[in-house]
């Protein structure tokens, strides 16, 4: 579980504080846009995965309510993320709506919610894992 947490934090952490704001610092605005739009599908794929393989291993090992809560809604998070949020900023993107800055904020938030998440899980079982071992 902290593997798969840690990667999960890792790439979005260098993907959103890392690459995204050089791609826009770099490139055209709608070019820069274009490419972070294909990458998010995947980005957020992989959250699901490891979050959610997290949350599987979690409930079988019979895990403390609070880890599974953290997991719970950060999947949660990132389903919304993948399957409503983004979409609905596409589609308001591609329609020239103002209403598109709001989503892309209410994106980014999300976002940053379900990496505080990932981490707080994985501070949790690190901690976990020392007091079990002591």
């Amino acid at each position: 579980m902290i593997f798969l947490l840690s990667f999960y934090f890792g790439l979005g952490s260098f993907f959103s504080f890392i690459v995204a704001p050089e791609l826009f610092k770099s490139l055209e605005r709608s070019v820069a846009g274009g490419i972070v739009e294909k990458i998010f599908p995947l980005y957020f794929g992989v959250g699901l995965g490891a979050v959610g393989i997290s949350l599987l291993i979690g409930i079988t090992s019979k895990m403390r309510k609070f880890l599974l809560t953290l997991l719970a809604v950060n999947f949660l998070v990132l389903l919304a993320l993948e399957f409503y949020v983004l979409p609905k900023a596409h589609a308001l993107k591609v329609a020239g709506s103002p209403d598109f800055v709001k989503m892309h904020l209410i994106s980014v938030i999300m976002s940053t919610v379900s990496l505080f998440l990932a981490f707080g899980a994985i501070v949790y079982l690190i901690v976990r894992t020392k007091d079990v071992g002591s």
